[in-house]
């Protein structure tokens, strides 16, 4: 699996709870980076760790894919698992891959889709004739291969029910599926708040919204911008603060100067405790071009406050319907996005409490549970 943002946190927290009820679970992560937002998935027996490097949607990227599908195929060879848990549709094509070197043993596997993976291969191609069209076909393949790979597991696991529609679009129909929201994990400590941030937070004469998501073209971080910076003309006490890191901080960070609102605008870099900034928050904004999800509008909910949310193709809308509550606009929309926040700072701040849904739908124990379910389908 990837060491990444959600997945890796939802891969972590079932680890724990199989390892709580006697399985012995090795994990094998692919890292892109190292960051802040990596996980280390303390409760596993072993973790084995192998670096991705390049885009798959290059040929670079996909000589790379087949040299880490090789090293899988050895790694799996050595320790003989009785089943496989592949989150995401990535890892799931790396590891169909592996199956075709020799000596490779066939494991029944799990491919646990975390993303929308159709929208994630949606990505502008160059613009240049002959590269474009190179860039396309290894779009048009690894789209076929995920698909392949995908229809031959042995179990699915979808993390919400728009995501398991968008895949049946694509003619798959499988026999075993399981739809199971990931956990709202909490913070797992009493770390402080960041300084300023804290300053915002507890002051009553501003009004504070926070936004935690990676700097990725994916989060949308220039509509979110933009918009906070329209808002901020009709109400000048409004603040943001941006929780996360990413390849385009200095880039948006570049954005906030050029708007002029760098002075109401927080990069506070990745945190362990982000629910503790949402508590004391106005609302949170997600203002993502597409998600698997989006967990992180659930654990604002668990923590008290409502959202903003783009009204994305997959997440913000089965869990606004579910949790009856948050503020769904148009994805890259500024003026609709703007006029959430200026709505949200217009009207009195609502306190959420959704705690029996969020223990019913989103704990760690159901999560696990709904996985173990499935597994014991396919190993018995």
């Amino acid at each position: 699996m990837n060491n990444i943002g959600g997945a890796a946190r939802t891969a972590d927290s079932l680890i724990s709870c199989q390892v709580k009820d006697g399985y012995k679970v090795s994990t094998v992560v692919l890292t892109y980076l190292d960051s802040l937002w990596t996980v280390d998935f303390k409760a596993a027996e072993q973790v084995i760790i192998m670096k991705v490097a390049g885009s798959q949607f290059s040929i670079g990227g996909t000589i790379h894919q087949i040299s880490i599908a090789k090293q899988l195929s050895q790694i799996i060879t050595n320790e003989k698992p009785d089943i496989l848990i592949c989150h995401t549709a990535f890892v799931t094509k790396l590891y169909y891959i592996s199956k075709f070197f020799p000596g490779s043993l066939s494991i029944p596997y799990i491919s646990y889709i975390h993303t929308d993976y159709i929208a994630e291969s949606q990505v502008k191609v160059k613009t240049d004739s002959i590269k474009a069209a190179v860039q396309q076909l290894c779009i048009n393949i690894h789209s076929l291969i995920n698909l392949t790979a995908i229809k031959q597991a042995s179990g699915l696991v979808f993390v919400c029910k728009t995501l398991y529609e968008r895949f049946l679009k694509l003619g798959l129909n499988h026999r075993r599926i399981a739809i199971s929201y990931n956990p709202a994990i909490p913070d797992p400590n009493n770390l402080p708040l960041d300084s300023t941030a804290k300053s915002w937070l507890n002051n009553s004469q501003l009004i504070t919204f926070v936004c935690a998501a990676r700097f990725h073209h994916q989060k949308d971080h220039k509509t979110l911008l933009k918009a906070f910076a329209k808002a901020s003309e009709t109400y000048s006490n409004i603040r943001l603060i941006l929780l996360g890191d990413g390849d385009l901080e200095t880039d948006i960070q570049a954005l906030a100067d050029s708007l002029g609102i760098r002075d109401i605008v927080l990069f506070a870099g990745s945190v362990s405790n982000p629910r503790a900034y949402f508590s004391l928050s106005r609302a949170v904004i997600l203002a993502s071009h597409y998600e698997g999800f989006g967990m992180v509008i659930v654990e604002a909910v668990a923590s008290g406050v409502t959202f903003i949310s783009s009204d994305c193709p997959v997440g913000p809308r089965e869990i606004s319907e579910v949790l009856k509550c948050g503020t769904l606009v148009p994805p890259s929309d500024v003026n609709a996005l703007a006029s959430a926040i200026i709505e949200h700072v217009k009207t009195p701040q609502e306190k959420i409490d959704r705690s029996d849904e969020i223990e019913r739908l989103f704990s760690e124990s159901s999560c696990a549970k709904n996985l173990e379910l499935l597994m014991q389908q396919i190993i018995y």
